[in-house]
């Protein structure tokens, strides 16, 4: 009996493996992402051309991330629904932090900027260039502060 529990356990482990080994990153061009995707470019970064574009394709998702010379990079999700916008030397543009989360923000803490924001399936994740992490729901309402 051990032995088939053996044999089960390491027939799993191998066929997880397999999934995980199978991803493939390739650069792609502007024109190969999702059209939600290109919407989200075009709005809030206008003609920017981005550094690259990878699409990162795995046996059961999807990813894209884009990278421009400022130091901002987004990821996307397979339909490409924006997941993450991180400026690593710089801030995030204003105009993709919502409106009462922009507000928020500008009233708690005034000479902070964004320099990350995720969304997830509960709401935004917000970091400012103090180091606070601020958790927003999707309705914009603050919840609490991470630090």
């Amino acid at each position: 009996m051990r032995t088939k529990l053996k044999l089960t356990v390491y027939l799993i482990a191998g066929l997880l493996f397999g999934l995980t080994a199978n991803a493939q990153k390739t650069v792609i061009k502007k024109e190969a992402l999702p059209a939600n995707a290109q919407t989200f470019l075009k709005t809030h970064f206008g003609s920017k051309k981005p550094s690259y574009i990878l699409e990162d394709k795995e046996i059961l998702s999807t990813e894209y991330k884009v990278q421009y010379d400022n130091q901002i990079e987004i990821e996307f999700d397979k339909k490409g629904n924006w997941k993450e916008v991180e400026a690593k030397n710089s801030k995030v543009p204003k105009s993709i932090i919502p409106k009462k989360v922009a507000s928020y923000i500008k009233s708690n803490f005034p000479k902070e900027d964004v320099t990350k924001i995720e969304l997830g399936s509960s709401g935004y994740e917000t970091k400012l260039t103090n180091g606070l992490e601020l958790k927003f729901n999707l309705k914009g309402d603050f919840i609490k502060i991470d630090k």
